[in-house]
């Protein structure tokens, strides 16, 4: 039987018992404890399958997704964890929770739906692989917020809380660059601004943006980046976006883009920090070793 996860369901000894297969750190809680750091994070959904007789009700699997908006995919659907019972594996419950978050995924005019999934855990590619998905992209993640030696002549600004105009004119100024990373996003002028502003008030993204201190205050970069809270790793920074303009590499641009995000999360108590990167940006993937990032799961993703 399909559901979706009340406060009851979440209590029941199952629920934990198979959650704690795929994320060990959750052993330590009691059944109290992880209903309360379930509910305290934000924006997710859970449905799962359970068995129910008249005696007892058994959680067999369960998944925990999510879905915003983003400049990647506009509307992201994210599954954070996807676990069926070891003991009930190879009866079909995990195609059949596939098929039914594929729906959910539809319903929320997603076209693609991403899963991250840790190196090792090789029983989940090959059956992620045998549902069709693939693995374009690489999760970097950085657990150290000490802030490295920057360029001191980039200045980074956050425009996120700007009035309207100013925030429209640093978007177009930005324009560009952005398209440069995201080539996909639209061209004209208008339906870019709306399609970014609607990603800013639909969620938690902030965008900044990195300008050299000369007279002509030139845009180097951007950064697009949320507060975020998994399982995995707790409440941590998300970078959505991170950009250089292609004339103005090898500056420091990245990394000074990169430091101003540690240092909003010094602010929260964070030092966490993750991204997304192609797995054909060889560059990139340079970059983000010599920032001392690592990789650490690999993105599945495939259409629906």
């Amino acid at each position: 039987m399909f559901v979706v996860f009340d406060e009851a369901l979440l209590r029941l000894p199952s629920c934990l018992a198979v959650h704690a297969q795929l994320r060990p750190n959750l052993n330590k809680f009691t059944s109290d404890d992880y209903v309360q750091y379930i509910q305290q994070l934000p924006d997710i959904h859970i449905c799962g399958i359970i068995r129910k007789n008249e005696t007892e009700t058994i959680v067999l699997a369960l998944a925990i997704y999510r879905n915003y908006l983003t400049t990647y995919d506009t509307h992201r659907f994210e599954i954070d964890d996807l676990i069926v019972d070891e003991k009930e594996r190879n009866h079909g419950l995990g195609t059949n929770l596939m098929n039914y978050l594929i729906q959910q995924a539809k319903q929320c005019h997603a076209v693609q739906i991403h899963i991250h999934c840790d190196l090792n855990n090789t029983d989940a590619h090959r059956f992620f692989f045998r549902f069709g998905l693939i693995i374009p992209i690489f999760e970097f993640y950085l657990k150290n917020n000490q802030l490295l030696e920057s360029n001191n002549q980039i200045q980074v600004i956050d425009i996120t809380n700007l009035s309207e105009n100013e925030y429209e004119q640093f978007l177009i100024r930005v324009h560009n660059i952005y398209l440069q990373l995201r080539p996909h996003l639209p061209i004209d002028q208008k339906t870019y601004i709306d399609q970014i502003r609607n990603i800013r008030h639909n969620g938690s993204v902030r965008i900044i943006i990195a300008i050299n201190n000369n007279d002509k205050n030139e845009v180097l970069g951007l950064a697009a980046y949320r507060v975020v809270y998994n399982i995995k790793y707790g409440k941590h920074i998300y970078c959505d976006d991170l950009v250089t303009s292609e004339n103005r590499r090898s500056l420091g641009v990245g990394r000074c883009l990169i430091n101003y995000m540690k240092n909003e999360g010094k602010k929260l108590g964070i030092d966490q920090l993750t991204l997304d990167s192609g797995c054909q940006r060889g560059q990139a993937h340079k970059f983000y070793y010599r920032e001392g990032f690592i990789i650490s799961q690999f993105g599945f993703k495939m259409s629906c």
